[in-house]
């Protein structure tokens, strides 16, 4: 797909917890080469029991563990993407039969908690040097983890009233790490369905509804939430203490048991209706105009910088989105124009804008670039000082 486009940007699902930090590091330097840049990932931290048991490991970690854990896995990608090679390291000379310097490649030295490695990191640096960086989960941990390392994040709720609170908190958290917290866009999860009379859409939704799995989308909830849902009388309140499974996803969980003027009742019945088409996000139903007014509602009423726009048929909803809605979005003003073939723009430039490349100075990783970071042998622990150790040095070395 990225020898035949030019604009597309790729974003990539990857664990923090079934892959060493050194062969994932490998794996997306060489993808952001290959893309000119316009490689991102999405990280996350696994929780099927199924999914460990497959890799040998017979129990999850804890919930609150796999965020301290990824959280030294991203300080151990940091030292390998931003630390291992001067900028100046690459410098071609066939005259010589050389091809850097490797007085200015280094050996990254991590021991930690979770993780010890001793290496050079072995692809010279790509063009964003650490991908563009995606992460989903609103829980405590993962809201942390987000505010601290996440330049994107993707969120779901059934309202925006629901959203807003959680996006606030995650901006005045990386606040309070001295990020600009409007430097964090926010994803919602929307489904539209498209018509271009709203009788067409409605009618789309029918013919959707025929073929929509209610038992599948009540397992979906059961495996995401820890509820046993087949327990629980179709009418009767779900509340989180019926969750009795410790490896849950948390975020799941309190998106399925809060409620507001939109669902005013978590119940078996109402599960179904919103697990079989659309999931935790709203479903848009209308013709372009319609759909485009509750995006912009979504937009303004939960603070949201963009959307993930889910589909319930592939290729047909994005068919009707280029089709139908963003011509509208256009019209609004709220979608580009189509955009200039230019080489080389890379993934974060297009949410940032040209010229920001790589790490923003605010990001924790840019303490970790090669003139700035200074190895001291010292071991660094996530969720055990190591973070405020490391901010301790950065400061003493900028004095």
């Amino acid at each position: 797909m990225a020898a035949v486009t030019k604009n597309l940007a790729f974003g990539i699902t990857a664990s923090t917890s079934f892959e060493p930090p050194f062969l994932l590091a490998k794996r997306f330097s060489t993808l952001d080469h290959l893309t000119n840049g316009r490689i991102g990932w999405n990280v996350v931290t696994s929780w099927k029991k199924a999914a460990f048991k497959a890799i040998g490991i017979d129990t999850p970690i804890e919930h609150d563990e796999r965020y301290a854990q990824a959280d030294e896995y991203l300080r151990v990608l940091y030292k390998l993407w931003e630390s291992s090679w001067s900028p100046t390291a690459l410098s071609p000379n066939p005259a010589e039969d050389s091809y850097i310097d490797p007085t200015q490649v280094r050996t990254i030295n991590h021991t930690g908690k979770y993780f010890h490695l001793s290496t050079r990191h072995i692809v010279d640096p790509s063009p964003q040097r650490t991908p563009f960086l995606f992460q989903a989960g609103t829980s405590t941990a993962g809201s942390q983890f987000a505010a601290t390392h996440a330049e994107a994040i993707f969120v779901s709720a059934h309202a925006p009233s629901v959203l807003r609170p959680k996006i606030a908190a995650i901006r005045a958290q990386a606040a309070a790490q001295g990020r600009d917290p409007a430097s964090l866009k926010f994803f919602g999860t929307f489904t539209p369905i498209l018509g271009r009379t709203e009788a067409e859409a409605q009618a789309k939704l029918a013919e959707a509804q025929r073929y929509a799995s209610t038992v599948g989308g009540l397992v979906l909830f059961s495996g995401w939430t820890g509820v046993d849902i087949s327990r629980i009388p179709i009418d009767q309140d779900i509340t989180a203490a019926d969750s009795t499974e410790a490896h849950k996803v948390r975020s799941m969980l309190d998106a399925f048991t809060t409620t507001s003027p939109e669902v005013p009742r978590w119940t078996p019945r109402v599960v179904a209706q919103k697990a079989a088409i659309g999931g935790l996000g709203p479903v848009a139903v209308g013709d372009p105009g319609q759909v485009a007014d509750e995006m912009e509602r979504w937009v303004r009423e939960a603070d949201l910088d963009g959307f993930n726009v889910a589909y319930v048929t592939t290729p047909g909803t994005f068919e009707d989105v280029v089709e139908l809605l963003v011509p509208e979005l256009r019209r609004r003003g709220l979608y580009p124009d189509s955009p200039v073939e230019q080489e080389g723009v890379t993934m974060r430039e297009k949410v940032y804008g040209l010229g920001q490349r790589e790490l923003r100075e605010d990001h924790p990783g840019s303490r970790y670039k090669y003139h700035v970071y200074v190895e001291d042998g010292e071991e660094r622990r996530a969720g055990e000082g190591g973070q405020e150790k490391e901010q301790q040095q950065q400061q003493q070395q900028q004095q």
